[in-house]
């Protein structure tokens, strides 16, 4: 940095050495801001040259001090040199002998020896103001003084009291070197301003207030939040702090020999949540630090932290997505909807595939806490111990291997969202104890921690089978079970709304095709009487997958035999204790191919087929035909 980036100001109220060292500064190349004042009177100067971003002022003994004492810039003093008090006291030797010596605030010693030399005699007038200076020269005047000898002050006040004056001379030499310090002076200040505006920057970019305080409790800094925080002027370093505090609050933290976190106090009607932190040098305190968060600061930062967490965690299904047609859905649909209004927990009932998750994720878009997370957890698809850690979170060194700083639940990431708990049937007894409290009171804690962290969610809960078989087979608390069936949704089987098979194939084929770009196929009306003849013991899921195949098999070309294939294999999957439950009486399905029209004879023999675990021989005992006569008819079907 060039010195001529500085600026330098000059309060100098002798106007013969102003000039000598203004020569002096041109020479170095130095900018200068200049005040022809001293004393008290340069301090309205002083603090302009100050506002005005001058670096350093030099100036005289009596007004450095002053100007030290009222700014907080450096400040600079031309030193009175032994030599050029001589000189100046030999050349007022020469117009009298009794002379005045003004001096700053402490006499100057050995001045004995040069009266004797120059065989005068000297009064010492020290002065600490203009005022002390002009009365110590009139008491002068009065014991017969009538010479003086210093700075400009000094001569404006001889020429009002008629007195003889003599200007204290300085020395080129101690003025060079005077400016060749303020020049150093003025580096280590821009790089200390530099610091100190890198350091309130660094306070200033959080959102907690932090005020620093000296061990007296006078306050060395304080960052902007704090100030807006506690509604206070950011001017206020060297302020005590007990102007802004409680007497009470500063005992509690102030005087804490240790730190002190999460204090919570209520200044000014408004609580806030206050940590401090010793300063400590070599074994002493020499401060505290404090920081200052609003209550409501707090939630709201939780709350992002939340938010971030659950990034995500969004239900992607609505209510429009449950695809159906029959009656029993459109009530369910419309019983969905007026749930989704209230904040209670619901119990969604419903064999495996039925779209237990697509109703909870419609009903969770549905109602108020819809901008919020859904958490999603299948109860059966973990073990017991990692269950735990997966819903309730835990704390670092909770158990081997957990991450360090632990890690939220699934509980608390759904925080004024919806939790979902699928296949709570399964859930171990120990977690659904630890579940139920969590329900009840709204507040979760962690593995390994002592601390409850309140939670406001709204719980979905689904099983595939009646929860109230479990209570009563001991495998769900029965507590559990009446705290989750609240508002229950059972939502049937396909073999319970035959109507929707119909509609869920032509969506499922369209969205296929789109996503294959295939063009959708058109099923032989006989081949969809088929397929709603099936069972479907996977109910939506398997229809989907079994869509999937047909779609990706279009390209092949359709015929009826590839047709009869794919039923074929999807027959093959029908559950042994379905064929049991729902066997059909034989007498009766005999009587119904003799009345059904012949259009619908393959859908019953297809029948008969899948009851029969396609063994041909029972199939045709079941309608009453011989093996020959069933053969000749699927024949002639295809």
């Amino acid at each position: 940095m060039q010195s001529a980036e500085y600026k330098i100001g000059l309060v100098i109220s002798t106007l013969s050495l102003l000039e000598e060292m203004k020569k002096i500064a041109d020479k170095k190349a130095l900018h200068l801001e200049i005040s022809h004042k001293g004393l008290d009177e340069a301090i309205s100067d002083g603090k302009r040259m100050e506002a005005n971003g001058v670096d350093v002022i030099i100036s005289r003994l009596g007004t450095a001090k002053m100007l030290r004492d009222n700014l907080h810039i450096p400040v600079l003093s031309l030193p009175d040199a032994s030599i050029d008090i001589f000189k100046s006291l030999i050349e007022a030797s020469k117009l009298g002998t009794k002379i005045i010596l003004a001096t700053f605030m402490h006499k100057v010693e050995g001045l004995a020896t040069i009266e004797k030399l120059l065989n005068i005699q000297i009064y010492q007038a020290v002065y600490t103001d203009l005022a002390s200076m002009e009365n110590s020269m009139i008491l002068a005047k009065y014991r017969g003084y009538d010479l003086a000898v210093g700075g400009g002050l000094t001569m404006q006040l001889c020429q009002k009291h008629n007195l003889k004056y003599v200007e204290l001379q300085t020395n080129v030499d101690i003025i060079s070197a005077v400016f060749e310090d303020a020049k150093s002076v003025a580096q280590i200040n821009r790089e200390e301003q530099k610091k100190a505006y890198r350091y309130q920057c660094i306070i200033d970019a959080t959102t907690e207030g932090i005020i620093a305080v000296d061990d007296q409790g006078r306050i060395n800094a304080i960052n902007r939040a704090a100030c807006e925080i506690l509604k206070i002027n950011p001017r206020v370093t060297g302020s005590p702090i007990s102007q802004y505090l409680g007497k009470n609050f500063l005992q509690t933290v102030l005087n804490a020999k240790r730190p002190v976190a999460n204090q919570i106090q209520k200044i000014g009607g408004e609580l806030f949540v206050f940590n401090q932190l010793p300063m400590q040098m070599h074994d002493e305190t020499i401060g505290k630090v404090l920081t200052i968060k609003t209550i409501s600061n707090v939630i709201k930062v939780e709350n992002e932290v939340r938010r971030n967490l659950t990034r995500g965690l969004v239900a992607k299904y609505f209510i429009e997505d449950l695809v159906h047609k029959s009656i029993p859905m459109q009530e369910i649909v419309l019983r969905a909807r007026k749930f989704a209004q209230i904040d209670s927990t619901i119990l969604i009932m419903g064999a495996t595939g039925t779209g237990k998750e697509i109703l909870a994720q419609g009903i969770h878009n549905l109602s108020k806490r819809a901008k919020y997370p859904f958490v999603s957890v299948n109860c059966g698809a973990f073990p017991e111990q990692l269950l735990e850690s997966e819903l309730f979170g835990y704390e670092e060194g909770a158990f081997t291997g957990s991450r360090k700083g632990g890690k939220p639940g699934l509980i608390e990431l759904a925080h004024k969202g919806t939790f979902f708990l699928d296949e709570i049937d399964s859930m171990p007894t120990n977690v659904q104890t630890r579940l139920l409290r969590v329900i009840q009171e709204r507040e979760v804690m962690r593995l390994g921690a002592d601390q409850k962290i309140p939670v406001d969610i709204r719980i979905i809960a689904a099983a595939n089978r009646d929860l109230s078989i479990s209570v009563r087979e001991g495998r769900f608390r029965e507590d559990f079970f009446f705290r989750l069936n609240v508002l229950r949704l059972h939502i049937p089987p396909l073999v319970d709304r035959r109507d929707d098979i119909p509609v869920l194939f032509d969506h499922f084929i369209r969205m296929f095709a789109e996503k294959y770009n295939l063009d959708p196929i058109v099923l032989p009306e006989s081949y969809v009487e088929r397929l709603m003849m099936y069972s479907w013991p996977g109910n939506v899921r398997q229809l989907r997958n079994f869509v999937e195949r047909l779609v990706l098999c279009s390209d092949l070309g359709l015929h009826i035999k590839p047709l009869d294939e794919l039923y074929g294999e999807l027959a093959q999957y029908q559950p042994t204790v379905n064929s049991v439950q729902h066997e059909p009486d034989a007498e009766s399905l005999r009587q119904k191919m003799k009345l059904t029209k012949n259009n619908h004879e393959a859908a019953f023999i297809q029948k008969a087929l899948e009851d029969s675990r396609f063994c041909k021989t029972k199939a045709a005992r079941k309608l009453g035909i011989s093996r020959t006569t069933l053969w000749r008819k699927m024949n002639s079907s295809s």
